[in-house]
């Protein structure tokens, strides 16, 4: 009999061995195998553990490569809805239960099935790989290192299991078949499952608002405020703060607030000087009034002498104009647009926020989301279906609300690294050119980003400089804020949240028909 390709240095030269044990692989051969396949196991149990429980893989960020999570809730992470590292436990506890016979000295028929079946689990292992390793090359375009490992291993495997000459030849084949036609089983039902929508709907009991009402809406008794944007001026209507008016290129197109005074200036008391140093208004019109005067007096004696000059030199009597006092201009406050949403539980002027679209379009409703949220990522192309079959007549309000600790106190540990900072890049962006907006949205939810790639790209849209004061001033953190206010008030938890007039959805939308029914339904 050919002994198998480890016989010759396992068991050492010059030690006479039975035809029994010769057929039997050695230790180290078989210790091998089982720690690949722990290695497997132990990684696929976790990545399977972190999908059920919808937590974060630790240590792996978003980037422009490695992105655990944006790999690890595609569309290919699932076969029939269950996330692939569950099969892949159950492939190599197999493996493992197998290899416990690996050198056992039963017959030899019950030897090539241990054999076998390790070759068929191991070349199932690296077909697998191959398919995974190539979604995350060709389509994802990013990697998980945890599930590259698990795959290496399972190439590894299928590497040795077929150069391995414990399995008969006839057996290896068959194996190898049957392994194939598993793998196909999968590709086929992960290409044929259309993109599933991981989302809950929250319908609100709607009361009709307050006729009238500007500042504020009544809802089953409660006070409901209009959600403004921040401002630098005193909070003294409730929420209503509008928005900075120092040369932002929003505001110059109404997409922001008025203008206001800054808040220290309208804060300050009376008695801030002394009395002596405040000239009172009778005493500025007496100083001003004779000056005024003489110059009036002056003008019309002028006016006279031409006049009388004139008629000295004809017959007729000449009519001597009036003076008309020009009318006091009363600047025009800016149009708002208020649209309540949630069943009238707040209401927003959208020409005051962030917004993908016109202000005018036919339907309106809000979007929060999380630059690196993956869910948030797949969600955005449902949206982008929509624009594109509604046009000018969708309008997005896009808030962004950051999962990061840093901004978000809601969110448990630290979060989602630089999303604070990408969140107000984006409302930096909207600020300084309202009608960029849509490229820079629509470039960062192409695929994950960093905050300096964000910062690189937003610079190519709007004035490098002015982009670099307005992030170091205070008010796109106060705009993300606001944000997280009206996220918490909407009863935080997952995002995307779509927001609409009586029902919020809740979690990914991957179907732009069933947004669009919403929309429909909602908006009508």
């Amino acid at each position: 009999m050919q002994p198998s390709f480890d016989n010759a240095d396992v068991w050492g030269g010059g030690v006479a061995i039975s035809s029994a044990e010769a057929e039997l692989p050695s230790v180290r051969f078989v210790w091998s195998l089982r720690l690949i396949c722990v290695a497997a196991l132990g990684i696929s149990g976790y990545l399977a553990w972190t999908a059920f429980s919808l937590g974060k893989v630790y240590g792996c960020s978003s980037g422009e490569l490695i992105d655990c999570g944006h790999v690890l809730t595609s569309h290919w992470s699932k076969v029939m809805g269950v996330p692939v590292s569950v099969p892949a436990v159950g492939l190599y506890a197999s493996l493992i239960a197998l290899l416990a016979f690996a050198r056992h000295g039963g017959p030899k028929s019950f030897r090539q099935l241990v054999w076998g079946g390790m070759t068929l689990g191991s070349v199932m292992a690296g077909l697998a790989a191959l398919w995974f390793i190539g979604l995350q090359v060709f389509v994802l375009k990013h990697y998980c290192p945890y599930c590259l490992v698990v795959h290496t291993c399972g190439l590894v495997l299928a590497a040795i299991m077929l150069a391995c000459r414990l399995c008969p030849l006839s057996m290896k084949l068959k194996s190898a078949g049957i392994s194939v036609l598993g793998i196909t089983t999968l590709v086929g039902i992960q290409t044929a499952t259309p993109l599933a929508d991981q989302f809950e709907i929250v319908h609100y009991d709607v009361a009709p608002a307050a006729a009238g009402s500007v500042q504020r809406v009544a809802v089953e008794g409660e006070d409901i405020d209009i959600f403004a944007p921040p401002s630098e001026v005193v909070e003294s209507l409730g929420e209503i703060f509008e928005a900075p008016s120092t040369g932002d290129a929003a505001l110059e197109t109404n997409s922001v607030g008025g203008d206001k005074p800054p808040a220290e200036e309208a804060e300050k008391p009376d008695e801030a000087q002394p009395a002596e140093k405040q000239p009172s208004v009778a005493t500025t019109l007496i100083l001003m009034l004779p000056h005024r005067l003489l110059q009036l007096a002056n003008l019309q004696l002028g006016t006279f002498s031409q006049l009388d000059d004139e008629a000295a030199t004809t017959s007729e009597p000449i009519a001597k104009p009036t003076i008309e006092v020009p009318a006091v201009v009363i600047p025009k406050p800016p149009e708002r647009r208020l649209l309540t949403f949630a069943g009238n539980r707040f209401t927003l002027d959208i020409k005051q926020w962030p917004l993908l679209g016109k202000t005018n379009a036919k339907y309106v409703f809000v979007e929060m989301f999380d630059y690196t949220c993956p869910h948030c990522r797949n969600t955005h192309r449902a949206i982008s279906g929509a624009q594109k079959k509604y046009g000018n007549d969708l309008a997005i309000v896009a808030l962004p609300v950051p999962l990061e600790n840093a901004c978000n106190p809601g969110v448990s540990g630290g979060g989602h690294p630089g999303a604070c900072e990408m969140a107000k890049i984006a409302v930096a962006v909207w600020r300084l050119d309202p009608t960029k907006f849509q490229t820079f949205h629509d470039w960062m939810f192409e695929g994950p980003r960093t905050v300096s790639t964000a910062r690189a790209f937003a610079e190519t849209l709007v004035d490098k400089g002015r982009l670099k004061a307005d992030l170091s001033s205070a008010v796109p953190s106060q705009y993300i804020s606001r944000h997280v206010s009206l996220y918490q008030r909407v009863g935080s938890g997952q995002v995307p949240k779509l927001i609409f007039t009586n029902t919020t959805i809740q979690g990914e939308v991957n179907s732009t028909a069933t947004l669009c029914n919403t929309i429909k339904n909602e908006l009508k």
